[in-house]
C-alpha cells in the first residue's frame, strides 16, 4: 500500500486554505431555483416554460379533484401573461402558526416544500411538485399577482422574481365569488424570447376535463395568437370521462364490441389510508395501431 496516497500533500500542491468554509455556499428562499432551475422543471425550454403552466392547473385540479371547485378559468394573453383561477376555497391566508410574521399564502409562494399536500386531511390525492410548484413559478416570474376569494374577503398580493412586492392586501369585502386567481408572466431572464403556445396550453386543458369528469375548465385565449384551429373560447366539459376521451382518440375507427369503461375504488390500506381508485376506457378496434395512454 501506498503511504502517499493519503499523506501530506507534494511540495507545490494548492493549500487546504484555498477551500475553507468561506467557499461553501448556502442559497436561500428561492434563489436555488433561480439558479438552478433545471433541477425543479427540467430546464428553460419550451417544455420547461409550460411546465410553469401545468404547476397552476395542477392545484387548480386538486381543488376540484377534492370536490371543493367545479369550475376553472385559463386566460392567455397578450404581452406572455397567463391565468389561472379557480372557485375552490383559495390559499390561507392567517398567518403560519410557525412562521407567524408571514401569512400562510406568502409561505406557499416563497418557500420551498411548503403545502398542504404532504400529510393531513387537506387534500387526499394531489398532482404536481407537491410543496414546490408554485414557489418554483413564482421564483421564475417576473411577475406574479394571486388573488384570493375567501370566506367574503378578497385578498390581493404581488410578487417579483419570487419576493413580495408588498404586504398581502385586504380588498374589501365580495358577494359571489371564491377560490384562487394567479396572473403570472415568466421571467425573460429564465427562459429569453420564449413564449407560451396556445395549441399546448389548450391541449393541456382538454386533457385535465377529460382526466376528471366533475370539473369544467373554461380556456380564453386573445385571438392575435392563435396560428391553428385552436379555439379563442371553449367549455370543456367531459361528463363521460375517459370513455369520451377515447371516442375522441379512435375517431370514426370501427370498434369491435362496445367501448368498455369503468371505475374503481381501490382497497384501504390496514391503517385505514385511502389507496386510491381506478378509472379505465378500452376499445377493440377492427384496424389500425393500437395505443396505450396513462
Amino acid at each position: 500500500m501506498n503511504d502517499d496516497l493519503f499523506g501530506a500533500p507534494k511540495k507545490g500542491a494548492r493549500e487546504s486554505a484555498d477551500y475553507s468554509a468561506k467557499d461553501i455556499e448556502v442559497l436561500e428562499g428561492l434563489e436555488p431555483v433561480r439558479r438552478r432551475p433545471g433541477m425543479y422543471i427540467g430546464g428553460t425550454d419550451e417544455a420547461a416554460l409550460h411546465h410553469l403552466a401545468a404547476e397552476i392547473l395542477d392545484n387548480a385540479m386538486d381543488e376540484a379533484v377534492a370536490g371543493h371547485a367545479d369550475r376553472i378559468e385559463m386566460r392567455l394573453e397578450t404581452g406572455n401573461f397567463l391565468t389561472v383561477r379557480d372557485n375552490g376555497r383559495g390559499m390561507p391566508v392567517d398567518p403560519h402558526p410557525k412562521f407567524k410574521h408571514l401569512s400562510a399564502l406568502e409561505v406557499i409562494l416563497t418557500m420551498l416544500h411548503s403545502g398542504g399536500k404532504f400529510g393531513g386531511k387537506a387534500y387526499d390525492t394531489s398532482g404536481g411538485l407537491h410543496g414546490v410548484g408554485s414557489s418554483v413559478v413564482n421564483a421564475l416570474s417576473d411577475l406574479l399577482q394571486v388573488e384570493v376569494a375567501r370566506d367574503r374577503t378578497l385578498w390581493k398580493q404581488e410578487y417579483a422574481r419570487g419576493k413580495p412586492k408588498g404586504k398581502l392586501a385586504n380588498a374589501g369585502p365580495v358577494n359571489n365569488r371564491r377560490g384562487t386567481s394567479i396572473r403570472f408572466h415568466p421571467d425573460p431572464q429564465i427562459f429569453g424570447a420564449l413564449q407560451f403556445q396556445a395549441t399546448r396550453l389548450y391541449r393541456l386543458c382538454r386533457s385535465k376535463a377529460y382526466l376528471f369528469r366533475g370539473v369544467e375548465i373554461r380556456w380564453a385565449c386573445d385571438p392575435a395568437l392563435l396560428r391553428d384551429e385552436t379555439p379563442a373560447e371553449a367549455v370543456l366539459h367531459f361528463p363521460g370521462g375517459l370513455r369520451d376521451s377515447l371516442e375522441a382518440d379512435i375517431g370514426p375507427a370501427t370498434p369491435v364490441a362496445p367501448l368498455w369503461a369503468g371505475e374503481a375504488d381501490l382497497p384501504a390500506a390496514a391503517d385505514g389510508q385511502k389507496a386510491g381508485r381506478m378509472e379505465w376506457a378500452v376499445a377493440w378496434l377492427e384496424n389500425g395501431d393500437g395505443f396505450l395512454h396513462s
